[in-house]
């Protein structure tokens, strides 16, 4: 349980980890092109750890001043507490500082294992305003010897690995430094795509290390938000020991960062190594030569654990002195930011008097009154005759209360008819038209019917009224006489908007009379409203190809003599109706040869003379001839005979040529001759 535990809380993770975690309010291992605020203070403590279950060397094993293979334990501990700080020394200045401490357990014989810092990173990052969704930014970076030379086993960057010469697991050994160049393309509320490539050069060796990363960060400004990230360093120069890029540190991060109040935030992600996809070699690792003790080891490891974790907890402190306003109150404080130049403030930043009449803020209800004009003890300019508008826009001083009035205090009759707005019940009346007391008119549909005796109120104009006021309609079909075209329609008959009976179908047969509702336009109808089918077979004469068929004979849906197997010859005329498709018959109807008639064929079958069961050798030609059909025109069989041997027989030959069960179908009729016929293939 303790080697479960010491495994889970304590294996290694920050290897060749050339960001750490949370060097940016924003990304987990890739950071942003953004830099802090003036004033503004960043900080951020994490831990990451290994939980591969894997042990710290390839194989298992390292190698002594002997030769001796060394086996070590799969679930020795390896980890890095961090704390990061950095601080806006400007808008977009901001200067850090990132300070590791590393833990790497027992391993093996060695006194490699225990704790200790590692190199310390100082910063300075910079970046570049821009108006477009794109923001640049690089920094210079200064890595310390501070770190341990006789603690740790696994080395924490690439170039902390020297080949055949010493390597050390927390420190470079020697002053280096790195170049990088980040750029963030952002849609502030829905994604972040970050970028950054760098170059890191170590004082003690010749050798360049290219360091980047890319990660996409979904809803940065949402409570919760979701990262995908691909960072690594890769060796340019060395050729002390060369791998393929792929085995350098290469590790795929998704996390998430959750968002707390006061500026604080949890971030957690899950670093996904080569090796969780494919088993790296002894080969493909990085060699490591150490000194412990009097000895010598050698070693090597990957250059990046299957899967690991990290944490951090992260929070901004506000420490800015930018007063935007310039009204002597700083930002942070400022609870009106915006305040106008000149103007007095208090000690919270808000205008003591925005608009200069006198009344304070507080209570001026009207707080954006033009310069010398008088107001009330409210701070809003006085109107005297209380009409909505203020004096000082007036132009019509003791306006009755209550009339509607303009923006200039006059009285408002928009449709002029002497009845102000705010009385006028009818505020669209025609000029001209007598109104009464409310503005409405007193014949509003100027049928010359008052509206106080006007039974039908929305005649339309010219339309001829009785007394009642309501149109004028001899026949009672509803339509006014004025715009009837038929005044005489029988009562009660459908009529349509001209008055006249309603034609539906257009072809001459009012609806009432009409037994074919939906006769096709333009189509010769009788009396009845049906089109004419002179030969009657059923089929209209606009419709029938055929309109001289005789009487009783069947025809298709065109009108003209029916032909089913289409040998044209007409059934009522078709000796043999079934006929294949395409074969060429006489004036009957039937095949000129007698292979491809079935009728025919059957009547070729012959059973020799003893028991009158097994077939003659001429029913054999007569059988492929029908297989022949069958194959050519894919149909099944059905089989009359007169006994049940007779047809097993023939049945028995079909099934020797590659017919089955579902092919040949059999009927028996005692005393019947063989007849073939045909069923169609499903």
């Amino acid at each position: 349980m303790k080697k479960t535990l010491l495994a889970l809380f304590s294996s290694a993770i920050s290897l060749f980890a050339q960001t750490g975690i949370s060097k940016s309010a924003e990304g987990i291992r890739v950071p942003s092109a953004f830099t802090l605020g003036q004033g503004f203070l960043y900080t951020s403590f994490g831990f990451e750890t290994v939980s591969d279950g894997e042990p710290l060397a390839l194989e298992g094993h390292y190698t002594d001043n002997s030769g001796k293979s060394v086996k070590i334990d799969d679930n020795a501990a390896s980890s890095t507490f961090s704390g990061f700080i950095s601080y806006g020394a400007l808008d977009y200045l901001e200067i850090g500082l990132y300070f590791p401490v590393h833990y790497d357990g027992d391993v093996g014989e060695t006194e490699l294992g225990g704790t200790a810092i590692g190199d310390l990173q100082f910063f300075m990052k910079g970046s570049i305003p821009t108006t477009i969704p794109i923001q640049f930014g690089g920094s210079l970076e200064l890595y310390a010897p501070s770190g341990s030379e006789s603690t740790g086993f696994r080395p924490r960057h690439v170039w902390y690995v020297k080949g055949d010469e010493e390597s050390f697991a927390y420190t470079a050994g020697s002053w280096s430094m790195a170049v990088t160049l980040y750029a963030t393309i952002h849609n502030f509320s829905l994604i972040h795509w970050n970028n950054y490539i760098g170059f890191h050069k170590s004082m003690s060796t010749k050798d360049i290390t290219m360091l980047w990363g890319t990660g996409l960060y979904a809803f940065p400004e949402k409570m919760l938000s979701l990262s995908m990230e691909l960072s690594g360093e890769t060796r340019l120069t060395s050729k002390e020991f060369p791998t393929a890029p792929i085995y350098d540190p290469l590790r795929f991060t998704p996390g998430l960062r959750l968002h707390l109040p006061r500026q604080t935030d949890v971030a957690l992600g899950v670093d996904i190594g080569l090796g969780f996809v494919k088993k790296i070699k002894e080969e493909h690792g990085l060699p490591v030569t150490r000194e412990t003790g009097d000895q010598t080891i050698e070693y090597r490891v990957a250059g990046q654990p299957k899967i690991g974790i990290s944490f951090s907890i992260n929070k901004t402190f506000d420490f800015s002195w930018k007063d935007s306003d310039h009204d002597g109150i700083i930002d942070r404080m400022d609870l009106c930011p915006g305040s106008a130049l000149g103007v007095a403030v208090n000690q919270r930043g808000c205008p003591v008097d925005e608009d200069r009449d006198g009344v304070l803020n507080i209570v001026d209800d009207c707080p954006n009154t033009p310069s010398g004009v008088y107001v009330d003890y409210k701070g809003c300019p006085i109107d005297s005759d209380d009409d909505g508008v203020p004096d000082y826009l007036d132009m019509c001083d003791n306006t009755p209360a209550g009339t509607a009035v303009n923006k200039k205090g006059c009285t408002l009759d928009s449709d002029g008819d002497g009845v102000h707005d705010n009385a006028d019940k009818c505020p669209k009346s025609i000029p001209g038209e007598r109104v009464d007391s409310e503005g409405c008119p007193l014949d509003e549909d100027h049928d010359g019917v008052l509206n106080v005796n006007d039974q039908c109120p929305g005649t339309r104009r010219g339309i001829a009224v009785d007394l009642s006021g309501c149109p004028l309609d001899f026949d009672h079909d509803g339509i006014p006489d004025k715009e009837d075209n038929c005044p005489n329609s029988v009562e009660g008959e459908l009529v349509d908007e001209n008055g006249c009976p309603l034609d539906s179908d257009q072809d001459g047969v009012p609806d009432s009379k009409d037994m074919c509702p939906e006769t096709p336009r333009e189509m010769m109808v009788g009396i009845n409203g049906c089109p004419s089918d002179r030969d009657r077979d059923g089929v209209p004469d606009y419709l029938d190809k055929c309109p001289n068929t005789q009487p009783g004979i069947p025809v298709d849906s065109t009108g003209c003599n029916r032909d089913s197997d289409q040998d044209h010859v007409p059934d009522y005329l078709d000796k043999c109706p079934g006929t294949f498709p395409g074969i060429k018959v006489d004036g009957t109807g039937c095949p000129t040869n007698n292979k491809y008639s079935l009728e025919a064929l059957s009547k070729k079958v012959q059973f020799i003379s003893d028991g009158g069961i097994r077939l003659t050798n001429s029913s054999f030609t007569v059988l492929n001839d029908v297989i022949y059909l069958m194959r050519r025109f894919d149909f099944k069989l059905t089989v009359i005979c007169g006994s049940q041997a007779q047809a097993n027989n023939i049945v028995d030959y079909m099934e020797s040529k590659g017919f089955h069960e579902d092919d040949v179908t059999v009927q028996i009729k005692p005393g019947s001759a063989v007849r073939f016929l045909r069923t169609p293939a499903n």
